[in-house]
């Protein structure tokens, strides 16, 4: 085959094949490059061939494009090679752990730091291992039996990294204990609790039925941790407690919360620039079922209609659309009570305080009134966690005591519900710990699924089971085990999984972690005061 170059216009040079088309010449330099690559032992060795053979293509199909037209076309350009293996070599900063200068130790070394660092609950002998470095705060949960060290271990619960814990169990098994226990390791620090260099905030939503003057209503427990153990020599409690209760009821309901002490009682009030059209279509109680009154599909016109002009929801300019509407008697006094429900937790003025949530002080948001429902609690609910999570700062732990008294079918609760699913999905980026608490797990099942943890105090409900086994795997032989283990609980016991828990090291150092583990777990005493015990004869 005889090949004549000669000059094009751009002053480059063309090949002419005089006896193959170029599409055969193709062909067969794929055919040579493809065994090329093929034969060769290495990477690097590839890359050369490759190299050598692109150089005596023609321009067209990628060669060297810097030739001068005196020079052969088969020349090879060793600058330009040299340029690109080392532009290649570069890219080896960017890859994972798996590079071959790292050894097979230093990735499991690796591995574990991550593992640990990471775990919401760990057995304390990890700590004791040389990783103080990996876990800069933490708590004692309580102890659990190790059946590989044959003897009872400590649970930690890891503070420093953002989880979600699921809490159920009836009545007087030891739930608000538990969660109490929880508040304490993230709230209060103390050598006889673990490490706490940096206290979390809290904030707990609390809600009860309460009429007349409050006979037989119970405040929050978490307003207890307020005050020190008075069995203890110890003496801690947490900074400060601020309780944020409905105006309505503001009178009868600080009379209970202000005989503890370190405890701030104010009216919760909701400013105008806070509120957005989702929070308003909840509160007016707005649905798009066929049943919607006229009146309200006029208010929900409204609402349309300035969320289309876009920009901040203005209560005022509200008002004004209403009162541009005709609506008969009956309707305007429907209308009027919904909105003086509204207005009685509105701040119109905009002169309330800005919310304040410091470390190692707890927020309580209750809204047990005769005035208000399960279902306005909840978007009050709603609120006040959109605003604690839009504060920077320190860590934050989000607390839903009793949840089952207010977690109902309802609008509000939905909304709540969607709310808690999204901060629990973006709890890493909210720097956010979720803890729920509650007698019935039914109503919240979606929510085990994503939580980290899930403590299982007595129940005997077949129906609480089915609804955590869902959600919860369980190894074949825990299966007809699992319903009496739970039942022979006594209080202050739970079963505890957590898949990413770290319970210690086996025979060859491996970390033994939780999945598919049930452990027994006993929760440890409280050193705040136990604002739950039950009322004996004797």
């Amino acid at each position: 085959m005889k090949i004549m170059p000669s000059q094009s216009l751009a002053g480059g040079i063309e090949i002419h094949d005089q006896t193959l088309s170029s599409t055969s010449q193709d062909r067969r330099r794929s055919k040579r490059l493809m065994a090329t690559v093929c034969a060769s032992d290495s990477v690097h060795e590839s890359t050369d061939l490759l190299f050598e053979e692109t150089d005596k293509m023609p321009r067209h199909l990628g060669g060297d494009t810097h030739s001068d037209p005196d020079t052969q076309v088969g020349d090879s350009s060793e600058d330009d090679t040299a340029s690109v293996k080392i532009r290649l070599e570069k890219l080896d900063f960017l890859l994972s752990s798996t590079h071959k200068d790292e050894s097979v130790e230093d990735m499991r070394v690796n591995e574990d730091s991550t593992s640990i660092q990471h775990a919401p609950l760990l057995n304390a002998i990890i700590i004791s291992k040389n990783t103080q470095h990996l876990l800069p705060q933490y708590g004692l949960l309580g102890s659990y039996d190790d059946e590989a060290r044959r003897s009872m271990s400590k649970l930690l619960l890891n503070t420093n990294v953002p989880f979600s814990m699921f809490i159920c169990g009836v009545q007087g098994s030891g739930k608000s204990h538990t969660t109490s226990c929880v508040l304490e390791n993230a709230l209060v620090p103390s050598p006889h609790l673990g490490k706490l260099p940096n206290p979390l905030s809290a904030l707990v939503f609390s809600y009860a039925p309460f009429s007349g003057d409050g006979i037989g209503f119970t405040i929050s427990e978490a307003a207890f941790l307020a005050s020190p153990n008075p069995g203890s020599p110890v003496g801690a409690h947490v900074k400060h407690v601020r309780v944020l209760v409905a105006p309505s009821n503001f009178a009868r309901i600080s009379k209970l919360y202000l005989k503890l002490p370190n405890i701030s009682v104010t009216p919760f009030k909701i400013r105008s620039r806070d509120l957005d059209i989702d929070v308003m279509l909840t509160l007016m109680n707005v649905s798009a079922s066929d049943e919607t009154p006229l009146y309200m599909a006029q208010v929900m016109q409204i609402l349309r209609e300035m969320s289309t002009a876009g920009g901040a929801f203005d209560y005022r300019a509200f008002k004004k659309q209403l009162k541009k509407k005709r609506f008969n008697p009956t309707q305007s006094n429907m209308l009027q009570m919904r909105l003086d429900l509204l207005e009685s937790f509105l701040d119109i003025t905009d002169n309330c305080p800005e919310p304040h949530f410091g470390p190692g002080e707890i927020t309580i948001i209750d809204m047990s009134c005769p005035f208000v429902d399960a279902n306005t609690a909840c978007i009050l609910f709603g609120i006040g966690l959109k605003l604690y999570l839009q504060t920077e700062g320190t860590g934050k732990m989000i607390v839903l005591d009793e949840a089952h008294k207010y977690m109902l079918d309802a609008p509000g609760a939905k909304a709540l519900n969607e709310m808690l699913l999204s901060t629990i999905r973006l709890q890493r980026h909210y720097g956010a710990r979720v803890v729920i608490s509650t007698q019935e797990p039914t109503l919240l099942t979606d929510l085990i699924a994503l939580c980290s943890i899930t403590v299982i105090h007595r129940f005997s409900s077949p129906t609480w089971l089915s609804a955590i086994r869902r959600h919860i795997p369980t190894a074949a032989d825990d299966r007809d085990t699992l319903m009496p283990r739970i039942e022979r609980l006594t209080t202050g016991k739970a079963i505890v999984y957590s898949p990413n828990a770290v319970l210690g090291y086996d025979e060859s150092g491996s970390l033994v972690m939780g999945t598919s583990k049930m452990i027994n777990v006993n929760i440890r005493k409280r050193l705040t005061k136990d604002g739950g015990q039950s009322v004996l004869a004797v």
